[in-house]
Protein backbone atom coordinates (compact mmCIF):
# COMPACT_ATOMS: atom_id res chain seq x y z
CA UNK A 1 0.00 0.00 0.00
CA UNK A 2 1.90 3.49 -0.70
CA UNK A 3 2.90 5.64 2.24
CA UNK A 4 0.13 8.26 0.49
CA UNK A 5 -2.45 6.69 2.29
CA UNK A 6 -4.73 8.28 5.34
CA UNK A 7 -4.87 5.29 8.08
CA UNK A 8 -7.93 5.37 10.02
CA UNK A 9 -7.43 4.62 13.42
CA UNK A 10 -10.64 3.42 14.86
CA UNK A 11 -11.68 1.70 17.82
CA UNK A 12 -14.95 0.03 18.11
CA UNK A 13 -16.58 -1.55 21.03
CA UNK A 14 -21.13 -2.83 21.09
CA UNK A 15 -21.52 -0.50 17.81
CA UNK A 16 -23.52 -3.57 16.37
CA UNK A 17 -26.19 -0.73 15.14
CA UNK A 18 -23.73 1.69 13.99
CA UNK A 19 -20.35 0.71 12.23
CA UNK A 20 -22.26 -0.77 9.11
CA UNK A 21 -23.26 3.09 8.19
CA UNK A 22 -19.38 3.80 9.10
CA UNK A 23 -17.71 1.24 6.59
CA UNK A 24 -20.54 2.43 4.10
CA UNK A 25 -19.17 6.05 4.70
CA UNK A 26 -15.76 5.14 4.16
CA UNK A 27 -15.97 2.84 0.76
CA UNK A 28 -18.23 5.62 -0.43
CA UNK A 29 -14.89 7.94 -0.34
CA UNK A 30 -14.52 10.09 -3.81
CA UNK A 31 -10.82 9.29 -3.03
CA UNK A 32 -9.62 5.79 -2.68
CA UNK A 33 -6.51 6.01 -1.05
CA UNK A 34 -7.58 5.20 2.63
CA UNK A 35 -7.08 2.19 4.68
CA UNK A 36 -9.00 1.22 7.91
CA UNK A 37 -7.40 -0.61 10.93
CA UNK A 38 -10.41 -1.03 13.07
CA UNK A 39 -9.89 -2.66 16.78
CA UNK A 40 -12.92 -4.27 18.86
CA UNK A 41 -12.65 -3.96 22.35
CA UNK A 42 -13.77 -7.51 23.00
CA UNK A 43 -17.53 -6.18 22.25
CA UNK A 44 -20.42 -8.03 23.96
CA UNK A 45 -22.58 -7.78 20.68
CA UNK A 46 -22.57 -8.43 17.05
CA UNK A 47 -19.81 -5.90 16.24
CA UNK A 48 -17.66 -8.23 15.03
CA UNK A 49 -19.45 -10.19 13.01
CA UNK A 50 -21.06 -6.69 11.23
CA UNK A 51 -17.89 -5.47 10.70
CA UNK A 52 -17.08 -9.26 8.76
CA UNK A 53 -19.28 -8.69 6.60
CA UNK A 54 -17.13 -6.59 4.76
CA UNK A 55 -14.51 -7.70 2.62
CA UNK A 56 -12.71 -4.96 1.29
CA UNK A 57 -8.89 -5.34 1.88
CA UNK A 58 -8.44 -1.83 2.77
CA UNK A 59 -10.06 -2.33 5.67
CA UNK A 60 -8.21 -4.79 8.69
CA UNK A 61 -9.97 -5.87 11.88
CA UNK A 62 -8.05 -6.29 14.88
CA UNK A 63 -9.91 -7.86 18.30
CA UNK A 64 -8.40 -7.43 21.33
CA UNK A 65 -8.48 -10.34 23.72
CA UNK A 66 -10.18 -8.71 26.48
CA UNK A 67 -11.33 -4.96 27.30
CA UNK A 68 -8.22 -2.66 26.76
CA UNK A 69 -9.25 0.71 26.32
CA UNK A 70 -9.27 3.01 23.87
CA UNK A 71 -5.69 3.95 24.12
CA UNK A 72 -4.50 0.50 23.84
CA UNK A 73 -6.95 -0.17 20.73
CA UNK A 74 -4.90 3.39 18.77
CA UNK A 75 -1.55 1.57 19.85
CA UNK A 76 -2.37 -1.45 18.15
CA UNK A 77 -3.86 -0.11 15.38
CA UNK A 78 -0.92 2.36 14.37
CA UNK A 79 1.08 -0.93 14.89
CA UNK A 80 -0.73 -2.06 11.79
CA UNK A 81 -0.83 0.80 9.86
CA UNK A 82 1.04 2.14 6.82
CA UNK A 83 -0.17 5.54 5.60
CA UNK A 84 1.76 9.11 6.36
CA UNK A 85 -1.72 10.44 7.65
CA UNK A 86 -3.40 9.48 10.60
CA UNK A 87 -6.69 9.97 11.27
CA UNK A 88 -8.97 9.54 14.13
CA UNK A 89 -12.86 8.47 14.25
CA UNK A 90 -14.97 5.97 16.49
CA UNK A 91 -17.02 3.44 14.80
CA UNK A 92 -20.45 5.20 15.33
CA UNK A 93 -19.59 7.78 13.42
CA UNK A 94 -19.19 8.55 9.57
CA UNK A 95 -17.60 10.56 7.30
CA UNK A 96 -18.92 12.32 4.38
CA UNK A 97 -17.41 11.41 0.92
CA UNK A 98 -15.00 14.26 0.46
CA UNK A 99 -13.20 13.13 4.20
CA UNK A 100 -10.30 11.64 2.28
CA UNK A 101 -10.10 13.89 -0.55
CA UNK A 102 -10.46 16.89 1.72
CA UNK A 103 -7.50 15.61 4.29
CA UNK A 104 -5.21 15.22 1.21
CA UNK A 105 -6.30 19.24 0.21
CA UNK A 106 -5.47 20.51 3.72
CA UNK A 107 -1.91 19.16 3.77
CA UNK A 108 -1.10 19.75 -0.19
CA UNK A 109 -1.88 23.50 0.30
CA UNK A 110 -0.11 23.59 3.56
CA UNK A 111 2.91 21.65 3.68
CA UNK A 112 4.24 23.02 6.85
CA UNK A 113 1.56 21.75 9.12
CA UNK A 114 1.56 18.21 10.77
CA UNK A 115 -1.95 18.62 12.19
CA UNK A 116 -5.29 18.92 11.29
CA UNK A 117 -8.59 19.52 12.96
CA UNK A 118 -12.31 19.10 11.98
CA UNK A 119 -15.60 20.59 12.87
CA UNK A 120 -18.40 18.39 13.41
CA UNK A 121 -21.67 18.02 12.16
CA UNK A 122 -24.47 16.54 14.56
CA UNK A 123 -26.53 13.54 13.67
CA UNK A 124 -28.85 12.20 16.24
CA UNK A 125 -28.53 8.14 17.55
CA UNK A 126 -30.59 7.46 14.51
CA UNK A 127 -27.61 8.26 11.80
CA UNK A 128 -30.16 11.71 10.93
CA UNK A 129 -27.91 14.88 10.45
CA UNK A 130 -28.90 18.20 12.66
CA UNK A 131 -28.27 21.75 11.78
CA UNK A 132 -26.12 21.75 14.57
CA UNK A 133 -22.85 21.97 14.44
CA UNK A 134 -20.02 21.88 16.97
CA UNK A 135 -16.64 24.19 15.92
CA UNK A 136 -12.89 24.24 16.72
CA UNK A 137 -11.97 27.62 18.28
CA UNK A 138 -10.44 29.73 15.90
CA UNK A 139 -7.37 30.71 18.05
CA UNK A 140 -3.57 29.87 17.74
CA UNK A 141 -1.90 27.17 19.06
CA UNK A 142 -0.32 29.18 22.05
CA UNK A 143 -4.28 30.95 23.32
CA UNK A 144 -5.20 27.10 22.84
CA UNK A 145 -2.68 25.23 25.12
CA UNK A 146 -3.41 28.64 27.64
CA UNK A 147 -6.88 27.38 27.81
CA UNK A 148 -6.31 24.20 27.95
CA UNK A 149 -4.08 24.94 30.82
CA UNK A 150 -6.19 26.46 33.02
CA UNK A 151 -9.87 25.19 31.81
CA UNK A 152 -10.20 22.37 29.81
CA UNK A 153 -10.26 21.00 26.35
CA UNK A 154 -11.58 22.84 23.76
CA UNK A 155 -10.85 20.87 20.71
CA UNK A 156 -12.55 17.88 18.73
CA UNK A 157 -11.24 14.93 18.07
CA UNK A 158 -13.20 12.65 15.17
CA UNK A 159 -11.16 12.86 12.25
CA UNK A 160 -8.51 14.62 13.23
CA UNK A 161 -5.45 13.51 10.90
CA UNK A 162 -1.80 13.63 12.52
CA UNK A 163 1.59 13.34 9.99
CA UNK A 164 3.22 10.19 11.16
CA UNK A 165 6.66 11.08 11.49
CA UNK A 166 4.92 13.92 14.61
CA UNK A 167 2.65 11.27 16.12
CA UNK A 168 5.42 8.28 16.46
CA UNK A 169 6.61 10.53 18.99
CA UNK A 170 4.18 10.23 21.29
CA UNK A 171 3.60 6.19 21.29
CA UNK A 172 2.90 4.11 22.91
CA UNK A 173 -0.10 5.76 23.93
CA UNK A 174 -0.99 6.00 28.03
CA UNK A 175 -3.11 3.12 28.54
CA UNK A 176 -5.30 3.63 32.01
CA UNK A 177 -6.73 7.01 30.60
CA UNK A 178 -9.91 7.11 29.31
CA UNK A 179 -11.67 10.40 30.19
CA UNK A 180 -8.90 12.31 29.11
CA UNK A 181 -7.24 10.47 26.86
CA UNK A 182 -7.81 13.03 23.38
CA UNK A 183 -7.02 16.07 25.72
CA UNK A 184 -3.65 14.61 26.77
CA UNK A 185 -2.81 13.55 23.42
CA UNK A 186 -3.99 17.54 22.01
CA UNK A 187 -1.82 18.58 24.86
CA UNK A 188 1.55 16.66 23.55
CA UNK A 189 0.76 17.45 20.25
CA UNK A 190 0.83 20.82 20.61
CA UNK A 191 3.39 21.51 22.35
CA UNK A 192 5.59 20.52 19.41
CA UNK A 193 3.31 21.53 16.41
CA UNK A 194 1.16 24.36 15.13
CA UNK A 195 -2.33 22.77 13.77
CA UNK A 196 -4.61 24.24 10.73
CA UNK A 197 -8.50 23.61 10.22
CA UNK A 198 -10.13 21.54 7.42
CA UNK A 199 -12.31 24.48 5.85
CA UNK A 200 -15.83 21.90 4.61
CA UNK A 201 -17.03 19.62 7.70
CA UNK A 202 -16.47 16.18 6.32
CA UNK A 203 -17.27 14.35 10.04
CA UNK A 204 -20.97 13.07 11.05
CA UNK A 205 -20.80 13.05 15.02
CA UNK A 206 -23.07 10.64 16.60
CA UNK A 207 -24.55 12.24 19.58
CA UNK A 208 -26.06 9.94 21.84
CA UNK A 209 -29.03 11.04 24.11
CA UNK A 210 -28.36 8.65 27.03
CA UNK A 211 -25.89 8.51 29.95
CA UNK A 212 -23.97 5.43 29.09
CA UNK A 213 -20.70 4.89 27.72
CA UNK A 214 -17.62 6.86 28.34
CA UNK A 215 -18.47 9.83 26.64
CA UNK A 216 -21.24 10.35 29.13
CA UNK A 217 -21.05 12.59 31.64
CA UNK A 218 -21.91 10.79 35.16
CA UNK A 219 -20.44 9.84 38.63
CA UNK A 220 -17.95 7.19 37.50
CA UNK A 221 -16.88 9.48 34.10
CA UNK A 222 -16.45 12.48 36.74
CA UNK A 223 -14.17 10.73 39.32
CA UNK A 224 -11.93 8.90 36.66
CA UNK A 225 -11.49 12.86 35.16
CA UNK A 226 -10.04 13.92 38.95
CA UNK A 227 -8.04 10.59 38.92
CA UNK A 228 -6.12 11.02 35.49
CA UNK A 229 -6.12 14.98 36.31
CA UNK A 230 -2.41 14.65 36.98
CA UNK A 231 -1.29 12.52 34.08
CA UNK A 232 -2.68 14.84 32.20
CA UNK A 233 -1.22 18.12 33.71
CA UNK A 234 1.91 16.82 33.66
CA UNK A 235 2.09 16.69 30.11
CA UNK A 236 3.08 20.51 30.23
CA UNK A 237 6.11 19.27 32.12
CA UNK A 238 7.61 19.15 28.30
CA UNK A 239 7.64 22.85 28.39
CA UNK A 240 11.76 23.60 28.82
CA UNK A 241 12.01 26.26 26.65
CA UNK A 242 11.03 29.99 28.14
CA UNK A 243 10.28 31.68 25.08
CA UNK A 244 7.69 28.93 24.59
CA UNK A 245 6.44 29.27 28.37
CA UNK A 246 6.02 32.98 27.17
CA UNK A 247 4.13 32.57 24.29
CA UNK A 248 1.66 30.47 26.26
CA UNK A 249 1.24 32.42 29.13
CA UNK A 250 2.32 36.03 28.25
CA UNK A 251 0.54 37.98 30.33
CA UNK A 252 -0.08 35.49 33.12
CA UNK A 253 3.92 35.85 33.88
CA UNK A 254 3.79 39.07 34.43
CA UNK A 255 3.82 38.97 38.19
CA UNK A 256 7.72 36.43 37.97
CA UNK A 257 9.80 38.85 36.54
CA UNK A 258 12.59 37.16 35.48
CA UNK A 259 11.85 33.66 34.13
CA UNK A 260 14.55 31.11 35.00
CA UNK A 261 14.53 28.03 32.67
CA UNK A 262 15.37 26.11 36.18
CA UNK A 263 11.91 27.74 37.87
CA UNK A 264 9.63 26.30 35.12
CA UNK A 265 7.93 23.90 37.16
CA UNK A 266 7.74 26.23 39.75
CA UNK A 267 6.15 28.71 37.88
CA UNK A 268 3.70 26.06 36.43
CA UNK A 269 2.46 25.09 39.80
CA UNK A 270 2.09 28.48 40.93
CA UNK A 271 0.26 29.83 37.87
CA UNK A 272 -2.53 26.33 38.40
CA UNK A 273 -2.83 27.51 41.82
CA UNK A 274 -3.34 31.44 41.13
CA UNK A 275 -5.73 31.20 38.30
CA UNK A 276 -7.27 27.74 37.50
CA UNK A 277 -10.88 27.86 38.67
CA UNK A 278 -10.50 23.88 39.01
CA UNK A 279 -9.48 22.68 42.44
CA UNK A 280 -7.62 19.36 40.69
CA UNK A 281 -5.46 21.42 38.22
CA UNK A 282 -4.91 23.67 42.03
CA UNK A 283 -3.65 20.29 43.55
CA UNK A 284 -1.54 19.66 40.86
CA UNK A 285 -0.14 23.05 40.90
CA UNK A 286 0.97 22.70 44.76
CA UNK A 287 2.04 19.06 44.28
CA UNK A 288 4.53 20.66 41.83
CA UNK A 289 5.80 23.49 44.37
CA UNK A 290 5.78 20.89 47.06
CA UNK A 291 8.06 18.58 45.09
CA UNK A 292 10.34 21.64 43.32
CA UNK A 293 11.10 23.55 46.74
CA UNK A 294 11.93 19.93 48.51
CA UNK A 295 15.64 20.50 46.88
CA UNK A 296 17.24 23.04 49.18
CA UNK A 297 19.13 24.14 45.58
CA UNK A 298 15.76 24.96 44.41
CA UNK A 299 13.92 26.64 47.82
CA UNK A 300 17.08 29.04 47.39
CA UNK A 301 16.52 29.80 43.50
CA UNK A 302 13.13 30.64 44.37
CA UNK A 303 13.83 32.95 47.06
CA UNK A 304 16.18 34.57 45.59
CA UNK A 305 14.54 35.50 42.43
CA UNK A 306 10.57 35.61 43.46
CA UNK A 307 11.26 36.21 47.05
CA UNK A 308 9.18 32.35 47.74
CA UNK A 309 9.40 31.86 51.57
CA UNK A 310 8.01 29.44 53.74
CA UNK A 311 5.04 31.58 55.04
CA UNK A 312 4.30 31.90 50.92
CA UNK A 313 4.35 28.35 50.68
CA UNK A 314 2.04 27.78 54.22
CA UNK A 315 -0.36 30.59 52.24
CA UNK A 316 -1.08 28.84 49.25
CA UNK A 317 -3.54 26.68 51.21
CA UNK A 318 -5.87 29.90 50.93
CA UNK A 319 -5.77 29.49 47.28
CA UNK A 320 -8.40 26.32 47.85
CA UNK A 321 -11.04 28.24 49.61
CA UNK A 322 -13.23 26.02 52.10
CA UNK A 323 -12.73 22.35 51.63
CA UNK A 324 -15.83 20.49 50.86
CA UNK A 325 -16.82 19.03 54.15
CA UNK A 326 -16.38 22.60 55.27
CA UNK A 327 -19.32 23.48 52.88
CA UNK A 328 -21.11 21.05 53.37
CA UNK A 329 -21.28 21.65 57.36
CA UNK A 330 -22.53 25.39 56.73
CA UNK A 331 -24.81 24.22 53.87
CA UNK A 332 -26.46 21.61 56.72
CA UNK A 333 -26.47 24.19 59.24
CA UNK A 334 -28.30 26.50 57.43
CA UNK A 335 -30.55 23.88 56.60
CA UNK A 336 -31.25 23.37 60.04
CA UNK A 337 -31.36 26.58 61.19
CA UNK A 338 -33.60 27.86 58.70
CA UNK A 339 -35.91 24.34 59.87
CA UNK A 340 -35.57 25.43 63.14
CA UNK A 341 -37.30 28.90 62.56
CA UNK A 342 -39.99 27.61 60.92
CA UNK A 343 -40.59 25.41 63.12
CA UNK A 344 -40.51 28.59 65.97
CA UNK A 345 -43.03 30.46 63.45
CA UNK A 346 -45.47 27.42 63.51
CA UNK A 347 -45.42 26.87 67.55
CA UNK A 348 -46.31 30.80 67.92
CA UNK A 349 -48.87 30.52 65.63
CA UNK A 350 -50.48 27.02 67.42
CA UNK A 351 -50.36 28.62 70.67
CA UNK A 352 -51.93 31.94 69.37
CA UNK A 353 -55.06 29.42 68.19
CA UNK A 354 -55.10 27.44 71.48
CA UNK A 355 -55.51 31.12 73.25
CA UNK A 356 -57.95 32.50 70.82
CA UNK A 357 -59.97 28.96 71.50
CA UNK A 358 -59.47 29.46 75.17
Amino acid sequence: MSKQTVSILCPSYNHEKYVKYFLDSLLAQTNPNWELIIVDDCSTDNNVAEIKKYTDKRIKLIQNPFNMGINCGLNRAFAESNGQYISFCASDDMLKPDYVENVFNCFKQNPNKKLLYCDLQIMNPDGNPKKEFWHNPRINRYAVLNQMFFQGNCLLSPGMVIRRDLFKKFLPLDIPLSQYQDYKMHIDLLLQSDFMMMDKISVLYRKPNNQSGLSAFNDVTARNKHLEENLLMDSFLQIHDVALLKRIFTDDLKPFGTINKETLPFILGMLAINLSHDKYKKIWGYNQIVKFINCPKNYQLVNKLYGFSYSDFLNLAHKFGKNVIQIKYQKYKHLFNASLFVIGILFIVACILIIDMI
